[in-house]
């Protein structure tokens, strides 16, 4: 939620206040009144992990202290965030899809390796036998 700063008119103390978008005309009181001059201040940081926020990874069993750690082992380990089903099935057919890519562009090695490792007269026979 954004930080936002309001001003009272009497005093001219400021007072940072936090509120989600829909509620930032929720000014606190001040001098018996709501304050005005509703200003968006600081934006938002994500802190690192607190000591108590460390977990056990389920896929390499390793501690994660740190968000840079929790990063490392899920690229480590090929894992992701869950983005909901949607995004879950989309990215299980792209990977289909490369890992299928991947097998005909070896099967097609193959095919060429065995070509070039025959001798020419069952070379030539193969040909003679395809027409």
């Amino acid at each position: 939620m954004p930080v936002y700063e309001s001003v009272c008119l009497k005093c001219g103390k400021y007072h940072d206040y936090i509120r989600s978008v829909s509620q930032c005309l929720d000014t606190p009181e001040c001098c018996g009144q709501k304050t005005d001059k509703r200003i968006l201040s600081k934006p938002m940081a994500r802190m690192d992990m607190q000591p108590w926020d460390a977990y056990e990874s389920p896929a390499t069993g390793r501690v994660i202290t740190s968000y840079a750690e929790r990063r490392a082992d899920m690229a480590a380990s090929g894992c992701r965030d869950w983005e909901g089903m949607d995004s879950e099935k989309h990215n299980a057919a792209r990977q289909k899809q490369y890992q299928e890519e991947a097998e005909d562009k070896q099967l097609d090695g193959v095919v060429r390796q065995a070509w070039a490792n025959l001798s020419p007269a069952k070379k030539a026979q193969a040909l003679a036998e395809a027409s």
